[in-house]
């Protein structure tokens, strides 16, 4: 294994499908799982980031619930804090199980609202797209018309990722954040969204990876038509890199269970994403040209092609031409309207 596993109550709870607890990973960092129903991920691991006069950052509060909103309860009394001792809450990107909570903390307490520059300009767009501007991406991806009404984002759905929480402190790279006597660095790390950040715990030696890197599960990088970088996955690779000099830090990621091994595991992220790029070159190799959709059902998942439907389907149709149009950006293929094929020489 290129991992060494740390949370290991963490990862007993994982293989028996159940929560896990709150715990208490650094001097001034305590985990709290926070339920993520109806989805495999099962949960999100929020982190409370505190310093010696009892403030707390929160990190990823997670999905919004009633049984959220006491779960977060429980850990803050569990590390002897309260929603008073909360002033700030950081989203490492705009997805509903890390941004969805965000709102009601800072209602609740009063506290800023962080994240990257390019996740609030994505959720400024939600305000104002209408589900039709999601066709675009299925057009061009060539889905079939028996397929569109279940993979179109609905009004309802747009029209709740606009209420998510916008920011009131926008976070850089390189930007510390605002918890007196505590030193946490942000890093950009664009690939699983635009926006997409890590940070990095100076004191105790942590990094909260978000979906950025994990320790089983290989994050989405996929091509959305929100994204602010159009080459998602090359993104991805440098923000990869840039995880190289944090090897002897813990990981704490949103999901599953902590674990040392970062430069290792960036690379085996990297070294995935290449098989599955090759992968593309050899279905296409016997084929003149195809769509997305068609090289998409002809690659290896999982859950198996017809497994896949609603948000999975969605999201292995972005991943699979997030690849195509790194590899076109090597020359490797072209992508053309539709159609999809190998460069010739």
């Amino acid at each position: 294994m290129s991992i060494t596993i740390t949370g290991t109550i963490q990862k007993a709870a994982w293989l028996e499908k159940s929560m896990p607890p709150v715990e208490q990973v650094g001097p001034h960092v305590w985990s709290v799982p926070i339920g993520f129903t109806g989805n495999p991920v099962r949960y999100t691991l929020s982190y409370l980031l505190t310093n010696d006069e009892d403030e707390c950052v929160v990190i990823d509060p997670g999905w919004d619930s009633a049984e959220g909103r006491d779960q977060m309860a429980a850990g803050l009394d569990a590390a002897g804090l309260s929603f008073d001792s909360i002033i700030g809450v950081v989203s490492t990107h705009l997805h509903p199980d890390h941004l969805g909570m965000v709102s009601h903390l800072a209602e609740c307490t009063g506290a800023w609202i962080g994240m990257h520059p390019v996740e609030a300009r994505t959720l400024e767009r939600f305000a104002v797209e209408s589900a039709g501007d999601d066709g675009t991406a299925l057009d061009r991806w060539g889905v079939p018309d028996a397929a569109r009404e279940s993979l179109s984002a609905s009004p309802r759905m747009l029209a709740s990722m606009s209420r998510l929480a916008r920011p009131t402190r926008l976070l850089e790279d390189g930007d510390l954040l605002a918890l007196p006597g505590r030193n946490v660095r942000v890093i950009a790390t664009p690939g699983h969204t635009a926006g997409h950040i890590c940070l990095v715990d100076l004191d105790d030696r942590l990094i909260m990876t978000g979906d950025h890197v994990l320790p089983r599960i290989t994050p989405n990088v996929g091509l959305g038509t929100r994204q602010d970088n159009s080459n998602a996955l090359r993104a991805y690779y440098s923000s990869l890199e840039a995880m190289i000099p944090w090897d002897d830090f813990e990981v704490c990621p949103a999901h599953e269970y902590r674990f040392h091994g970062l430069a290792q595991r960036s690379r085996d992220l990297h070294a995935h994403h290449e098989e599955r790029a090759q992968e593309i070159i050899d279905v296409l190799a016997g084929a003149s040209e195809l769509t997305v959709w068609q090289i998409a059902e002809r690659l290896t998942w999982s859950r198996g092609w017809e497994g896949l439907d609603g948000g999975n389907l969605i999201s292995a149709l972005s991943e699979t031409a997030s690849h195509i149009e790194y590899l076109a950006s090597d020359d490797r293929l072209t992508w053309s309207g539709r159609a999809v094929a190998l460069s010739r020489a």
